[in-house]
């Protein structure tokens, strides 16, 4: 299985948010049972730019903020795969009406490409509109612990 997760994924359990045992989960079975993980060069970048700040709420000093952020870049380095979306998947992201949100459009259209079986998020609700009218299937880590995880 094929699973393209959402920048609020990788941030919801590095900032051990509301649903971080949720994504540890999710990731776990993913990882365990030999599924991809994959996200985009975008979410690379702006996870970069995410933790800095986040870290930087912590007063660390400047060299051991950036030895953090580099053990927790290369951890996301090691578990996911980056889709490369094409310039069309690119320009399908910007034209696609269904999205008000065109950074999720980008995201939606570089998993629909990648041929991803589902892309998991935090935010439903931007991309509810694949679900039944697309090959992929968009799913939250609750959903996604519930269906996958249970009894396992």
């Amino acid at each position: 299985m094929k699973i393209f997760c959402d920048t609020n994924i990788i941030m919801e359990y590095i900032q051990q948010r509301r649903y971080s045992k949720q994504v540890e989960q999710a990731l776990g079975y993913a990882e365990a049972n030999d599924c991809i993980l994959y996200i985009s060069f975008g979410s690379f970048y702006t996870i970069t730019y995410l933790v800095e700040r986040y870290l930087k709420e912590e007063h660390l000093e400047k060299g051991a903020r950036l030895e953090k952020l580099r053990t927790i870049l290369n951890g996301v380095l090691d578990l996911f795969q980056f889709s490369v979306p094409s310039t069309k998947a690119m320009a399908d992201g910007v034209n696609d009406e269904h999205f008000s949100d065109l950074e999720d459009s980008y995201q939606a259209h570089a998993a629909l490409e990648q041929g991803c079986d589902m892309i998991l998020t935090i935010d439903i609700k931007h991309y509810g509109h694949l679900n039944g009218k697309s090959s992929i299937t968009v799913i939250d880590p609750i959903t996604f612990v519930e269906r996958f995880c249970q009894g396992r």
